[in-house]
């Protein structure tokens, strides 16, 4: 398959989104900041890739391994948000590793994928028919030039080598930038490179970053790939319908064709039964303003309008909690918990006791309800709401025992 270049401005302009959310991750102070330390690796990697494809079942359009560069620069940055690098340092040398750390993240990221299309493809030029071979040639558009290339997908992938995608990734960050990194965080960075999907050894936070990013990256294009679309059974409108509707419709005057002509009242009879020559038409007949019955009708011609009342709220009037009032202060957890404790013993699915005179609710009742009994009993004494424990019972004090269960005699018994 035939393939033209693409230049690296081409393939940066088509994801200047996500070149946005990785600036705002990056936190510069200054523009020219993220131009020298961010943007310009994207513009290399963009070099390097050109138009080529990552794989044949993920990003594998032309320009996809540059995409999936740019995805999982984005992933990344995206999920150490939540991550504490250097946590296990004096707070001095963690504000001094921590933000290597996350440029050294963005750096592994873009670099995962350097080897990545070889394992699949092969790419020869068509001017000479020269295979490209990234260790020997570099960047493939300098490479290749305003020349075309094939693209042949080989019999096997070749085995996964991370020694070699560092060697290439050493090309790509110059040895200028990898003097700026302190000697861990240095050591961290090439360990990360094309992260293992299942490491067996113990595992750096660089690298499971980096991992989980490239994990998600991969289950975003499959997901995109699987999705199935009902096809659309409607047959396209006609032409002429589309033309018709377009136009401006006159509704004053269509108002005014459509009305019917008002009835006319019969001439008077005179006494030879004939109609009275020049005799006057009756008056139309106007609605009176006191009929409010035919309001409705006039409004628009339909009989359905809804009146609305002005001094009455279209919300409904919420019903109030006795639960907020008793329990003021307390977690939603809590108030949800006698809630549905409550609903359950009015429906007997739950059943009390009452012990010397309060409501006892056992512990293993409390267990279905996702609440450990001693954290209930420490929010019940907080609250005032605990008259003691007894055995595998909790009493209740009356307030919020009348709220669970009514009491049928004021003797011992089972709700």
């Amino acid at each position: 398959m035939t393939h033209q270049p693409m230049d690296s401005a081409s393939l940066l302009r088509a994801h200047t989104s996500r070149v946005d959310l990785i600036k705002q991750y990056a936190n510069e102070a200054t523009a020219n900041e993220f131009e020298t330390k961010w943007f310009a690796l994207l513009e290399r990697c963009a070099a390097w890739f050109s138009s080529m494809p990552l794989r044949p079942e993920e990003h594998a359009e032309p320009g996809g391994a540059f995409r999936a560069t740019v995805e999982a620069a984005y992933f990344a940055m995206r999920l150490s948000g939540a991550q504490k690098f250097a946590a296990d340092q004096p707070s001095e040398r963690r504000r001094q590793l921590e933000p290597q750390y996350l440029y050294a993240l963005f750096l592994a990221a873009c670099c995962s994928c350097l080897d990545e299309p070889c394992r699949h493809f092969r790419f020869h030029r068509e001017s000479d028919g020269a295979e490209w071979m990234p260790a020997a040639h570099g960047p493939f558009g300098p490479w290749l030039g305003e020349c075309c290339y094939t693209v042949t997908r080989r019999e096997a992938a070749l085995p996964v080598e991370r020694m070699r995608t560092a060697l290439l990734a050493r090309e790509i960050l110059g040895a200028e930038r990898l003097a700026q990194f302190d000697g861990v965080v240095l050591a961290e960075l090439f360990g990360a490179i094309n992260p293992e999907p299942r490491p067996s050894g113990p595992e750096t936070l660089l690298h499971k970053v980096l991992r989980q990013a490239i994990d998600t990256l991969s289950q975003f294009e499959v997901k995109a790939r699987r999705a199935a679309f009902a096809p659309d059974t409607k047959a396209p409108p006609d032409a002429k319908a589309l033309a018709a509707a377009a136009e401006p419709v006159n509704h004053s005057a269509a108002a005014t064709a459509s009305a019917p002509p008002a009835p006319q009242a019969p001439a008077p009879i005179g006494d030879d039964g004939s109609a009275s020559r020049g005799a006057a038409p009756a008056p139309a007949q106007t609605p009176s303003p006191a009929a409010p019955a035919d309001a409705p009708q006039s409004a628009g011609g339909s009989p359905n309008v809804v009146q609305l009342d002005g001094s009455r709220s279209l919300r409904k009037e919420q019903t109030k909690d006795p639960f907020a009032d008793v329990l003021a202060g307390a977690s939603n957890l809590m108030r949800e918990f006698f809630r549905a404790l409550s609903q359950d013993v009015v429906a007997n699915k739950v059943k009390v006791t009452w012990v010397d005179g309060k409501l006892a609710v056992s512990k293993r009742t409390i267990g279905n309800y996702g609440i450990a009994s001693e954290t209930l009993i420490e929010n019940l004494r907080k609250y005032q709401l605990l008259y003691k424990v007894v055995g595998q019972d909790i009493l209740l004090v009356d307030k919020v025992a009348s709220l669970i269960c009514e009491r049928s005699a004021p003797t011992e018994g089972t709700a």
